[in-house]
């Protein structure tokens, strides 16, 4: 009296991308009767139907979808064995779209490609509105160099293919988009368990190791630094305040824009600054270092002509209760405005490095290590693990010395 199948309804639907997901149905063929029936929720691409449906693949996460959706196939046959001889189009329709005991229990994630694990990480996984940002640019990458790949196809061919294919990137940039995969795949393989397993996983040992790349850096010389300290003549308000921004940086320890941005009036405990940089708060879970900023004299002066004493932070431009969100606008927006007058300065002072937010963390570094400040010291003033972060920010010392090692050549 009745059939019952699935069927990926792409009526009406022509020309459409690979990744396009079509509405999964029960297709009802009762009596003279051609029904389609979508199952709430149930959109998949070609691909995965194919997979799923066709080839009856048997990861854990196409198992569990088929068998959630084939509980609609056992409805329709209730609802009709209910029905009897006073079947009514309209009545089995209705009485399909109810909410009762065999309804789909959705599972967490469907699908095997990558794009959509990547999807549902950025979607369900706590993280910064910047590291959100920078996952969702890693997936773009990856699904523009081999689209529909599946999670499962990431192994040290794929890695190495990919690492040629984008060897107009630079390798740290290469660096993150991989740490990132491998962090996508250490979350399907743990969270969510949904590879197969005879997965061969590609990372680490006897796999595809990511490397450790540190670009050299060019700071500025000592004379540049001062050159910027002892300017007096500005062209505006703004482009003060900017150069005041960026002393306050680099006399604080070298933060980052991001972590005076959120540096309160409260963080001042007797001669100094304590607090924690935002970027380890967000991304380790170990190893977070206390900063300790000693206030001296130059970051006073500095503090008094860009401190809102009426608001509980320092530069006075967040409220209180401020969203991840209203952070990473507010700080963009900010940290745009005030490069663009730092640059103008750069030009005036002719440096031989631009004047940016982002310059004055490299800066109280070299001028510490210029100093003959232990390496393990300057690492500890700015809350790094370890050492060798610190080398990168210092790198650019060798750059500088190459001219006074090679004066001894004839």
């Amino acid at each position: 009296m009745g059939k019952f199948s699935f069927y990926l309804d792409g009526r009406g639907k022509k020309n459409k991308p690979d990744n396009y997901k079509f509405p999964l149905c029960v297709r009802a063929n009762i009596k003279s009767d051609t029904i389609y029936l979508q199952i709430p929720e149930a959109r998949i691409t070609k691909l995965q139907y194919e997979r799923i449906f066709i080839k009856k693949v048997l990861d854990k996460s196409s198992i569990d979808f088929r068998e959630n959706c084939s509980s609609y196939i056992t409805k329709s046959e209730r609802i009709l064995n209910s029905l009897g001889n006073e079947y009514v189009r309209h009545k089995f329709v209705q009485l399909f779209k109810s909410k009762d005991d065999v309804a789909v229990n959705q599972i967490a994630i469907q699908s095997l490609e990558l794009k959509d694990v990547f999807n549902f990480f950025i979607k369900n996984y706590k993280m910064s509105v910047k590291y959100k940002e920078q996952f969702q640019t890693t997936r773009n990458v990856f699904d523009t160099f081999q689209k529909g790949a599946l999670i499962t196809d990431i192994n040290t061919d794929y890695l190495n293919r990919f690492e040629n294919y984008k060897e107009t990137c630079s390798k740290a940039t290469i660096q993150t988009y991989n740490r990132n995969l491998r962090r996508l795949v250490n979350y399907a393989k743990d969270t969510l368990k949904i590879l197969p397993p005879n997965y061969d996983y590609p990372f680490g040992r006897g796999g595809y190791t990511i490397g450790s790349f540190f670009p050299t850096k060019q700071v500025m010389s000592v004379e540049e630094i001062q050159k910027v300290v002892d300017v007096k003549q500005f062209d505006s308000k703004e482009q003060k305040y900017a150069l005041n921004i960026w002393l306050f940086l680099y006399r604080c320890n070298g933060i980052n824009f991001a972590d005076l941005l959120a540096m309160r009036w409260d963080n001042i405990q007797g001669d100094y600054f304590i607090f924690y940089r935002r970027k380890t708060r967000n991304t380790r879970k170990n190893n977070i270092k206390t900063i300790k900023a000693p206030i001296n004299e130059g970051m006073k002066e500095v503090l008094s002509k860009i401190g809102d004493t009426k608001s509980p932070f320092i530069l006075g431009k967040l409220k209180e209760g401020y969203s991840d969100k209203t952070f990473t606008y507010l700080g963009d927006k900010l940290r745009g405005e005030i490069n663009t007058h730092l640059k103008v300065i750069s030009k005036k002072l002719n440096l031989s490095v631009e004047l940016l937010t982002e310059t004055a963390r490299d800066c109280y570094a070299s001028t510490l290590n210029r100093a003959g400040v232990n390496m393990k010291d300057i690492s500890e003033m700015m809350g790094h693990s370890n050492t060798i972060i610190t080398e990168h920010y210092i790198s650019s010392i060798s750059i500088e010395k190459t001219k006074e090692i090679n004066k001894h050549i004839l």
